[in-house]
Order: structure tokens, then C-alpha cells, then sequence
């Protein structure tokens, strides 16, 4: 009786699609963190700080376009929670978060999902004393959102204003050019009339010749 190979081969089918399946968790579950500063520890409650984090894969190569997300947890187990947002720069997130009541005690860096995957942190994520220079600061105000200019309403039932027609321009002395002719024809009539009576009494001052003799 020939030994059957059917199960041992379902035996490694299941196998190399369980290793499938691990590959990715495996490789998620090497993911770093690492804080640009640490949280002080006595930073008021209810403050919101800006925390800037750098997430890699282990191997120094960055973690780009996931959902990195911050969580505090507070002395009384109240947690703070605030997605990170990329910069520019590759595999770095920058999260406003405001500390839970109590303080902050526990930080954890999450690639939030259906659920949240732990990242390592590669460092303590918190020192004593209050805000300075080598901690993660305050977060300035954000400014107000804009609001739009108010437009005056234009009441479609007013009456809309006539512009008035220009007159027409005069012509020169404010005459009409057939004003302007007849005036010319006038004053040549009356220069003609004034030539023929100037020469009519020229023709009547002339002395008569008619019944004188010579050398009288």
C-alpha cells in the first residue's frame, strides 16, 4: 500500500500561508520610535504641548504615509489622544496633544488601525521637572479660522438709476454748420451789393465831354 503525500502537502500549503500571513506583523512589530524631546513630567494638565516623532522600520528606513497617532495616559488613567501629521521630512509626524489630567505618565506611539499597533519607543519619553529648552514645548494658539467679508445685498426690486444721454456738441460759437453757411452767404451778398453800388457811384461822378470844343 503506496503511503498517501495529500496530507503532507496540505501541512505545508497551511504552513507557508501562516508564514504569509506573519511577515507583515512580524515586521510591523519592529517598528521604532523616537521622540524629537522628551515630555516634562510636570507639565500642567490640560496643556497642549507639540510632540514631533520619528518612526522607522528598524533598519533606519522610514515609516511614510501611516496613521501614527500619540496616546498619554494620565496618573488616574485618563488618556490624551492626537493623530500625527508628515512634515516634509521622511518618516517624521508632528502631533498636538494636550496632557491628560493628573500629568502624563505613559506615552505609547500607535500606527492606529481596526486596532492599534504598539511601536517601541527607543527611549525613555519622559524627564522630570516642568517645559524648557530640550523639551517638547507648548503649542502655540492656532489662529483663528477666516471669516468672510459681508457683501452688501443688491435689493433686485430697486429701481435701477437712468444715466442721462450726453448732448451733443455745438460747433464752433455754438453754431450749427447750416447756421454757419447761411451767414457766410449773407455776408458775401451784402460785400456784393457794397462793391456795385461803390463802382455805380464812381460812373456818376465823371464829367460829361459831350458839346465842348477844343482848347476851350
Amino acid at each position: 500500500m503506496r503511503p498517501t503525500t495529500r496530507p503532507l502537502a496540505a501541512i505545508l500549503v497551511a504552513g507557508v500561508l501562516l508564514a504569509c500571513l506573519a511577515v507583515p506583523v512580524l515586521a510591523k512589530e519592529f517598528l521604532q520610535a523616537h521622540l524629537d524631546a522628551p515630555i516634562a513630567m510636570d507639565t500642567p494638565p490640560g496643556t497642549e504641548i507639540l510632540v514631533g516623532v520619528t518612526v522607522d522600520d528598524g533598519s533606519n528606513g522610514p515609516v511614510e504615509g501611516s496613521p501614527i497617532q500619540l496616546v498619554l495616559t494620565g496618573r488616574d488613567g485618563s488618556t490624551t489622544r492626537a493623530a500625527g501629521a508628515a512634515d516634509g521630512i521622511a518618516g517624521h509626524y508632528v502631533m498636538r496633544i494636550v496632557i491628560p489630567a493628573g500629568g502624563a505618565r505613559d506615552a505609547q506611539v500607535v500606527m492606529h488601525g481596526t486596532s492599534d499597533l504598539p511601536i517601541t519607543l527607543t527611549e525613555d519619553p519622559f524627564t522630570f521637572g516642568g517645559v524648557t529648552a530640550r523639551t517638547a514645548q507648548v503649542a502655540p494658539p492656532l489662529a483663528p479660522p477666516m471669516t468672510p467679508y459681508p457683501r452688501p445685498s443688491v435689493d433686485a426690486a430697486a429701481p435701477v438709476a437712468s444715466v442721462p444721454t450726453p448732448a451733443p456738441v455745438p460747433g464752433p460759437a455754438g453754431q450749427s454748420p447750416l447756421l454757419a453757411v447761411g451767414l457766410v452767404a449773407v455776408i458775401a451778398g451784402l460785400g456784393l451789393g457794397v462793391l456795385a453800388l461803390v463802382r455805380r457811384s464812381r460812373g456818376t461822378r465823371r464829367p460829361s465831354t459831350a458839346g465842348r470844343s477844343p482848347g476851350a
